[in-house]
């Protein structure tokens, strides 16, 4: 009786310490650029196919993967200059330009310069007065096409 109970509470003792997992946690702080991609209508692209393509390696893609649920994707460059990332699903995608830059100093960290934000929303504030003239000058000619279509139409008699 009193070698069973010694072995129990051996291994009660050591069992434990046997079983159990140690846990090594670690951090290095990096800068993370994270991708949000939408459609038009603010719907997420979740799982859309990306792409993300290092400066001096353009044609290989560095990294590939999928955006989650939400169309977010993040990735850590690792070294500065224009980095491209490529979102495609479904026929819909695009392609955006990233420009990193070191932080000087001698360190390795690479600060993140914020390319500007494309605009949601159209405006004519967005085109030059030429561009303007333009579309409207097509707009009239287009008007003045149909209507001399549906006049000609008018005109032709049928015998």
């Amino acid at each position: 009786m009193k070698t069973v109970l010694a072995t129990v509470v051996t291994l009660g003792l050591v069992v434990p310490k046997a079983l159990a997992h140690g846990v090594d946690l670690r951090y290095q702080p990096q800068q993370v650029i994270r991708i949000t991609a939408r459609y038009d209508s603010g719907q997420p692209m979740a799982d859309a196919r990306v792409q993300v393509f290092a400066p001096d390696r353009p044609q290989t893609p560095a990294m590939t993967g999928t955006t989650n649920a939400q169309g977010e994707f993040q990735f850590v460059p690792d070294r500065p200059g224009q980095w491209q990332v490529q979102v495609r699903q479904a026929g819909h995608g695009g392609l955006l330009t990233i420009p990193v830059a070191t932080s000087g100093q001698g360190t390795t960290e690479a600060a993140i310069a914020v390319a500007p934000k494309t605009p949601a929303t159209v405006s004519l504030s967005q085109y030059t007065p030429a561009q303007i003239t333009v579309m409207v000058l097509a707009v009239l000619w287009g008007a003045i096409g149909t209507a001399c279509f549906a006049w000609s139409r008018r005109r032709v008699q049928v015998e």
